[in-house]
C-alpha cells in the first residue's frame, strides 16, 4: 500500500462526506480490514475522469455509471 489513498465522488461538492472533509479533514480510511489515519484533500483541479481510469474497475464501476459532478479527493495516510 502507498501512503496515498485515491478516490471520487460521485456527486462532487454535493457529496455529504465531501462536505465533512471540508469541514474537518482529518480522517480514517479502511483498507483491507484496517483502519488508517490521514488527511483529505479534495482536487478541484484534477482530471475526474483520468483519475477513475486509474483506479479499479469494479470500485468505481457505479462512480462511471452514476457520477454527475466527479470530485477527485486524495487522502494522505499518516505513516503509509
Amino acid at each position: 500500500m502507498g501512503d496515498r489513498f485515491w478516490l471520487v465522488a460521485e456527486h462532487g461538492e454535493a457529496a455529504q462526506y465531501v462536505r465533512n472533509i471540508r469541514a474537518e479533514p482529518r480522517v480514517r480510511v479502511r483498507l483491507r480490514g484496517r483502519w488508517y489515519p490521514g488527511t483529505a484533500h479534495p482536487l478541484p483541479d484534477d482530471d475526474a475522469r483520468a483519475r477513475l481510469r486509474s483506479l479499479p474497475m469494479l470500485n468505481s464501476a457505479v462512480v462511471r455509471a452514476a457520477g454527475t459532478r466527479l470530485l477527485t479527493v486524495r487522502v494522505d495516510l499518516d505513516g503509509g
